[in-house]
Order: C-alpha cells, then sequence, then structure tokens
C-alpha cells in the first residue's frame, strides 16, 4: 500500500522538479526523498522519475501518478477538514478560481473580512478562464469558481449570481472619455484592447457586435487584466469591463469608465460555482456565503 509520506513527496518533487528544491521545501534531507520515490518504484514496479543535467523529468508512469497524487492529497485535506469541522475548530483551506476581473472590487475585500472572521482559514486564488474553472472545480482543484458567464453545466451548480453591466475604459484624454455613453458602432472606430475569445465576456462582446452588424477588431489581445489596464492608462486603446475592475484607477484618476449601450450589450452575469457532487466542508461554506453576500449587495 503507498503510505500518504511516499505520496506527498512525490507530488512535492513532481511540482518542483528537483529533489533539492522539494527537500527544502519540506524540510527534509535530499536521501529521505529519494528512499520514499525508491519504495513507490517499488511497489508499482515501474520508474517514475528520470534525472538529468536539467533537473528531474517524470516517466509517463509518474506523471499518471503526479496527476492522481494531487487529487488524493487534496482529498485527505478535504477529510481533515471535515474532522475538524466535527470538533468546531474552524480550520481549512478554500481553494479558489477566480476571473481576475472581480478580485479588487468584490473578492478581496471578502477574502480580507473572512481572514479577521475566521484566522485559522486559509486560501489558495488562482485567475482562470470560465471553461478552466469548470475543469478544476471537477477535478477537485478548486473548491469555489467566481467568473463572467460562467457556462451551464448539470454538476456546475450556480450558488449565487450576480449581473453588472460593461463599461468602455480609456484614458483621461482619449477622444471617448467626455462620452455619456458608447455606442458599439463608435466602439468599433478605435483601437481596442480585449481578453482572448476563450473569456466568457469577449464573447458576449462578438454576439453583441454581430447583432448590431459591427465587426470588433482589437489592436491588443491578452488575458492578463493588469495588462490591459496598463495599455489604457498609457493611452493605447479601449478596455471594456465592469466598472468594479477599475475602480482604484478611476478614482485616481488614470482611467474614465463610460457606460456602453445596454440595449446592445447584454449585462455581464458573474456567478459562484460550485461542484453538484463533493461535499463542503465548514471553511467552503463560511466563504461562499460571504461571496455570495458581496455579490447581492453590489
Amino acid at each position: 500500500m503507498i503510505s500518504g509520506r511516499a505520496l506527498r513527496y512525490f507530488d512535492t518533487v513532481a511540482r518542483c522538479r528537483s529533489l533539492r528544491q522539494a527537500a527544502a521545501q519540506l524540510h527534509i534531507a535530499p536521501t529521505a526523498i529519494s528512499r520514499q520515490i525508491d519504495l513507490l518504484e517499488h511497489q508499482l514496479g515501474a520508474p517514475l522519475i528520470e534525472r538529468g543535467p536539467n533537473g528531474i523529468s517524470l516517466t509517463a508512469a509518474g506523471e499518471l501518478l503526479a496527476a492522481q497524487a494531487q487529487r488524493t492529497l487534496r482529498d485527505l485535506e478535504r477529510v481533515q477538514e471535515h474532522i475538524a469541522d466535527l470538533k468546531g475548530l474552524r480550520t481549512g483551506r478554500v481553494s479558489l478560481q477566480v476571473a481576475e476581473g472581480v478580485v479588487a472590487g468584490l473578492l478581496a475585500p471578502a477574502l480580507a473580512k473572512m481572514g479577521q472572521r475566521y484566522p485559522l482559514l486559509s486560501f489558495d486564488i488562482e485567475i482562470a478562464s470560465a471553461s478552466q474553472m469548470v475543469e478544476a472545480l471537477r477535478r477537485g482543484d478548486a473548491d469555489i469558481g467566481l467568473s463572467f458567464f460562467m457556462p451551464r453545466h448539470d454538476d456546475i451548480v450556480p450558488f449565487a449570481s450576480a449581473e453588472l453591466y460593461h463599461h468602455a475604459v480609456m484614458a483621461p484624454g482619449h477622444p471617448l472619455a467626455t462620452a455619456s455613453e458608447v455606442s458599439l458602432y463608435t466602439l468599433a472606430q478605435h483601437r481596442l484592447i480585449l481578453p482572448h475569445e476563450s473569456y466568457g465576456v469577449r464573447q458576449a462582446l462578438e454576439r453583441a457586435a454581430h447583432r448590431a452588424g459591427v465587426v470588433l477588431v482589437p489592436t491588443f489581445k491578452t488575458a492578463s487584466l493588469e495588462t490591459q489596464k496598463a495599455l489604457a492608462i498609457n493611452g493605447a486603446g479601449v478596455l471594456v469591463l465592469p466598472p468594479m475592475a477599475v475602480t482604484r484607477e478611476c478614482q485616481l484618476g488614470e482611467l474614465i469608465s463610460t457606460p456602453l449601450s445596454p440595449l446592445e450589450l447584454e449585462a455581464a452575469r458573474v456567478d459562484l460555482c460550485v461542484y453538484r457532487h463533493r461535499q463542503r466542508s465548514f471553511a467552503t461554506e463560511a466563504c461562499l456565503s460571504l461571496l455570495a453576500s458581496a455579490l447581492q449587495t453590489m
């Protein structure tokens, strides 16, 4: 039987691709890790790693074990959290995958409040597209997904939702900065900074443009919200974002946020989602409750 210690050691090596770095993370000697990996290889009857001049690489068997190890260790951690719940310890870790546009205006304030209320909780936060979140929720890599336009699936449950309207966002010196409202036709006449086509916001924008008979051709295409905002601040073009994503920059006078015509572009649906078939720990339930409250007050 494979021990939890050996699995944890192997998982760390698989992520670091270095025995020395893995040993430093685990605060043990590299030889202790080597012994555990040798034991795993003996039990499984196949080599798991290959040592080379550029570090460690995984064999085909090693790749299979690495994928399973992550899921198994996360499941074990969830069991430990549920046991802690039974004891009333209020501890645990919540893994979230979120759209970058919700971090500043929604996620960060909510988690700061939660950290004050439950100081023993910890959080893993990753930026992802809606489609990536669906797969992460199914695999167990994420407990919660928070995104615009989350795809509808029977096994992905929207715990709470809200609607936000997108604005055209530009530097104060931009020709559109004095407009009271911007149409898609007007938007198409300017240099645009848009996310990739895999993002729900971009897909909604393209649907609206098609209905309006307008073609939107981005000059800059990037998934990074920080890159989008930096380009706009420097006058490179116009963004399409909900105002909460640029609240700080607008307050500082770095950007201007102007409503898009609500008759042309549908409201952006923000979904707080979980996987239907997974029991939720106290930490996850508490996080969901606080984020749902924050969504409703937006």
